[in-house]
């Protein structure tokens, strides 16, 4: 499947694939590279790995490209590999440059926090929509498990903005970016189909590497130095986080049912695919927006 944070061009003699973390210019590749492209954004079966050498053996080398085996038994680590590098694209998105260096305006910090918020309200939703579809007798109770460990959480993120002033109450009460809406409506389609519902979960609870009470704090704490009008707001999504990271880390949704269920079979991993994928572009899609507000400014 091609990265969701791929691009490409097209010239006579050569074809540009790129990302903002890496560009890679293929010089003799097929006519028909850009339709091969096209397609890989949905996903694709291939009957055997990229042959070395070949142009797209080069992608996956790239990382614009990936391949999910089929028939492995360790999807769990392969799956998270491929979740941890759409999760890093995302934050190389121009919005992370800006607001980690401190340099975001207040309007932009603010209509951040909101968008965490309508993020978490939104999980409440699909979270209980997925547990009511769910015909699958070991993901069920996983998923009832999920949604009310997290259910309900999007208030602490509310009250956290609020007590930023004045100007947060109209983040709120302008309700999500479109593109924020966007995102929720995706993971709510994917929850009538299993094996993407726990492909976008996978991409929500990437990276795999659990991070410390003490390192979840310190991100926060920096960010309030950096923004000091919204450190209410950022003390409210450190306490989100670091409830996110007692009851997730190590027990993440994919892994749990594949130690219940089994492997999944060929179909259901290229739809887990198209559920993540799906996720990391509806971020990347919600923080584009996001830098987009300081742009007009």
């Amino acid at each position: 499947m091609a990265s969701p944070h791929a691009q490409w061009t097209c010239a006579a003699d050569a074809v540009t694939v790129s990302s903002h973390e890496v560009s890679c210019t293929l010089h003799g590749a097929p006519a028909d590279t850009r339709v091969w492209l096209e397609r890989m954004r949905q996903g694709m079966l291939l009957a055997q790995a990229p042959v070395p050498g070949t142009w797209l053996a080069t992608l996956v080398d790239e990382a614009l490209v990936h391949v999910l085996p089929a028939t492995r038994c360790d999807v769990v680590p392969a799956f998270g590999r491929i979740c941890d590098d759409w999760v890093r694209g995302i934050f190389a998105a121009p919005f992370w440059t800006r607001f980690l260096a401190g340099e975001s305006s207040d309007i932009q910090v603010l209509a951040f926090l909101a968008q965490l918020y309508h993020r978490a309200a939104g999980a409440d939703v699909h979270n209980r929509i997925a547990v009511e579809r769910c015909t699958d007798v070991a993901l069920r109770p996983l998923l009832l498990r999920q949604y009310r460990e997290q259910r309900g959480q999007s208030t602490m993120l509310a009250a956290g903005l609020l007590r930023c002033g004045p100007a947060a109450r109209t983040f709120l009460d302008s309700g999500a970016f479109d593109a924020t809406h966007a995102l929720i409506d995706f993971i709510i389609g994917a929850a009538g189909d299993m094996p993407a519902y726990v492909g976008c979960c996978a991409l929500c609870q990437a990276p795999a590497a659990v991070r410390a009470a003490s390192e979840i704090e310190a991100q926060f704490d920096a960010l309030a130095q950096r923004y000091p009008s919204a450190a209410d707001g950022f003390a409210a999504v450190c306490v989100h986080a670091r409830h996110d990271a007692s009851v997730c880390g190590g027990t993440a949704l994919l892994s749990q049912w594949v130690e219940d269920a089994g492997e999944p079979d060929v179909p259901s991993r290229l739809r887990m695919l198209r559920g993540a994928y799906g996720v990391a572009a509806a971020y990347r899609v919600m923080f584009d927006a996001l830098y987009r507000l300081d742009e007009t400014l």
